[in-house]
């Protein structure tokens, strides 16, 4: 019997309830399913060296039978015979077998470990495997404890298996076992990184924590060397190979004969996050639906394919584990007509669902395309098909399109650097202006409002001279829109920004689209509010209201109500500022874009607490930062944590309000948000000071957003 690795973490509560069921008759047979390296043998061992086992098998021992050679009925009977003992001839018979198990009534284990390979044997193999071991089944004193790739167990229908599925050791215990076996590593930042990438597979982190205490390498070092090679990184040692553990299964006969099995590998193996098999008609348009079921089923017999449940959902994930994914992509295992059949694939889907965040289809587009991210960005940004040579049009516009996605939903700077870099490459003005113009947005998003303005500066710049005195695009419009919005924030002056938003507001004049028009309208009067010129920006906003309420448009027309809540409330006409920001609100709710929900809840809360609802401010002022945190909009998590620290001292909480006061503080960076930095700084300073003399009577500065400057005193 070997013994279980020195280095073992992870699963102590899965060893301690193997133990447990092996404890009574009715439920001692017991089958480990699941990948191959996740570690289904070393559990096995663990649970036989446990305390439990061997006090119940003390008489009679545990018998190990490695299963991995046995390749057929026979070698299986052999294997059964040499692993017992069985005196006598040489000449195995399960009768033999049976009788030397029979010969005491004593508790006896047996272990047998890789039994997929008798199972899964070719030819008619499996009948009389299956018969062998529903005899030793059969045995009332004979406890079995089986491991196997697949996700089902054998003989199902005859024994009463007790089946467990190993899942990856979790990241705590991936950490304990890579400093275990490599304690340079305990200080090195990207370990955790590296182990995502293994998938948390316990046998291909003992490798990788190996390796790198024999080489000396960082996580770093190791990582890169893992995108390169893959599993190719460990082939010293054959029998401690991690390409021979990965190839038992995937050049396995079971899978070998079923062409659509290996078709549906090599896809989900380009599929890091894995897909739906709704989904998989975008992805494999080739593998035909009634061929998918024998193709999953094969996958899965073979334990190359995890079907992970989604929370509310009865469609689960298919998917194929890291390890199986690299083994997959080495060495030309995937046809180039594939990647490219699958980038096209990609294309294809990721067009088909694009919309902006104001589209009636945004939520359902967006949802559909947030579903595949990872497998999108694996495929349009990290994989081979993503160079050079495939640069076309059909490729830039699905980029571009991608990019708005992110944009609207959670920005990535390094997608739309990198998309702006292949339009460049690929020498159109059109795309060159395009994704400057996302470029700045994105940058917006994350309120780095310096480099937006000068990035939405050069995309109007260049699509100004690409109409060359002709009419303005909509393109054109919407990006001076955008420049406006970042103008609020960089340009010196309040009259600079009015005069670009009237300068704007004339060209979207032109074109006939109400929506954009109306768009424009209300970043006139919002420069206008914000110059204080407060009569003229109502004008404005009105024709902006009326505008939109004809089209229809939830988004802008929440934003439009948004901005007249503004108005009205540095008006102090707090009546009609509750009415405005309750129908932002609700066409915030219609239009389901997260952005837009929390800047309009910060102000919506804003509202309630100069009307002393402090109940319900706070809900939104929470919502708000649920929202914002989400699509990581600093500019309203700033705002939420300055009402959130103003409601924690509305209620008299000063240590809480303390916190939310420092969580915002280094927030305000770049935000122009001068009075609530300023007002900010200054709330610290007195929760301090009332920290340090709790008796004190101190007046707090109220939220930069607040119509009212005066001191705010706690109740006592």
């Amino acid at each position: 019997m070997p013994l279980k690795p020195e280095v073992f973490y992870g699963r102590d509560a899965l060893v301690e309830e193997i133990a447990q069921l092996l404890m009574k008759e009715e439920t001692s047979r017991v089958c480990i399913l699941g990948p191959g390296g996740m570690g289904k043998t070393s559990v096995s061992l663990a649970v036989v060296e446990s305390p439990l086992v061997q006090e119940r098998f003390s008489r009679r021992h545990p018998v190990w039978v490695p299963c991995i050679g046995a390749t057929s009925a026979a070698a299986l009977l052999e294997t059964l015979y040499v692993q017992l003992q069985v005196p006598g001839d040489k000449q195995p018979t399960l009768e033999k077998i049976i009788a030397e198990l029979n010969a005491s009534k004593d508790p006896r284990l047996l272990v047998l470990d890789n039994f997929e390979t008798p199972w899964n044997a070719p030819g008619q193999t499996q009948k009389f495997v299956g018969d062998i071991l529903r005899q030793l089944a059969q045995i009332k004193h004979i406890e079995m404890l089986v491991t196997m790739r697949g996700s089902y167990p054998p003989c199902d229908n005859a024994i009463n298996w007790q089946s467990r599925n190993i899942q990856p050791t979790d990241e705590e215990a991936c950490f304990r076992i890579f400093h275990a076996i490599n304690p340079a590593s305990k200080d090195d930042p990207d370990v955790g990184h590296l182990l995502d990438s293994l998938g948390h597979m316990p046998f291909a982190v003992t490798l990788m924590a190996n390796l790198g205490k024999e080489v000396h390498w960082t996580a770093n070092d190791l990582m890169d060397a893992w995108l390169e090679c893959g599993p190719d990184m460990f082939t010293d040692n054959p029998e401690q190979s991690m390409n021979r553990s990965i190839s038992l299964s995937v050049d396995s006969d079971l899978v070998k004969h079923n062409p659509n099995a290996i078709l549906l590998l090599s896809i989900l193996s380009l599929l890091p996050a894995g897909t739906t098999k709704e989904n998989l008609r975008w992805w494999a348009p080739t593998l035909k639906k009634s061929m998918i079921a024998s193709a999953i089923a094969t996958l899965s017999k073979a334990a190359l394919l995890v079907q992970n449940e989604q929370q509310g959902s009865d469609s689960p994930i298919l998917f194929v584990i890291p390890v199986v994914q690299s083994f997959m992509r080495q060495h030309g295992r995937i046809s180039d007509d594939l990647w490219d059949q699958i980038h096209s694939s990609c294309c294809h889907y990721v067009l088909e669902h694009a919309c902006r965040y104001d589209d009636s289809t945004f939520h359902i587009k967006s949802k559909a395309l947030a579903a595949e991210d990872t497998n999108i960005h694996s495929i349009l940004f990290d994989s081979p098909t993503s160079q050079l040579a495939h640069l076309s049009d059909r490729t830039m516009d699905t980029l571009i399109a991608f990019c708005w996605h992110r944009c609207d939903t959670k920005p990535s700077l390094e997608i739309v650097e990198h998309t702006l870099e292949m339009a460049n490459t690929f020498g159109v003005d059109r795309y060159i202006a395009v994704a400057t113009w996302c470029m700045g947005k994105t940058y917006h998003q994350i309120a780095n409002y310096r480099l937006a303005y000068d990035r939405l500066l050069q995309a109007y710049q260049l699509f100004n001279s690409k109409a060359q005195g002709g009419p303005p695009h909509s393109c054109h419009c919407q990006c001076g829109v955008d420049l406006v919005d970042a103008a609020r924030f960089v340009l010196p002056g309040r009259g600079d920004v009015v005069v670009l938003a009237q300068e704007v507001e004339v060209k979207c004049a032109e074109l006939s689209n109400d929506l954009i028009h109306g768009r424009s309208l209300i970043f006139v009067g919002l420069a206008l509010q914000e110059a204080q010129r407060l009569q003229e920006a109502l004008t404005y906003l009105e024709r902006a209201r009326t505008m939109l309420t004809a089209v229809g448009n939830p988004p802008h027309l929440a934003h439009a109500y948004q901005v007249l809540t503004r108005v009205h409330y540095y008006e102090k006409r707090l009546p009609e500022a509750l009415d405005a920001i309750k129908e932002s609100w609700r066409q915030a709710e219609l239009s389901e874009s997260a952005f837009f929900q929390a800047f309009i809840a910060v102000d919506y809360g804003m509202i309630l607490y100069s009307l002393n609802e402090d109940s319900e401010a706070w809900k939104l002022i929470k919502i708000a930062l649920m929202k914002a945190s989400h699509v990581g909009d600093t500019h309203s998590i700033v705002l939420a944590f300055d009402y959130i620290g103003y409601g924690y001292l509305r209620r008299g909480d000063y240590r809480n309000a303390l916190s939310a006061y420092e969580a915002a503080l280094p927030k305000f960076y770049g935000t122009r948000e001068i009075k609530g930095e300023s007002n900010c700084k200054e709330n610290v300073a007195k929760l301090k000071e009332k920290q340090r003399t709790p008796d004190g009577v101190i007046g707090f500065r109220r939220p930069g957003l607040d119509n009212d400057d005066s001191l705010f005193y706690p109740p006592l």
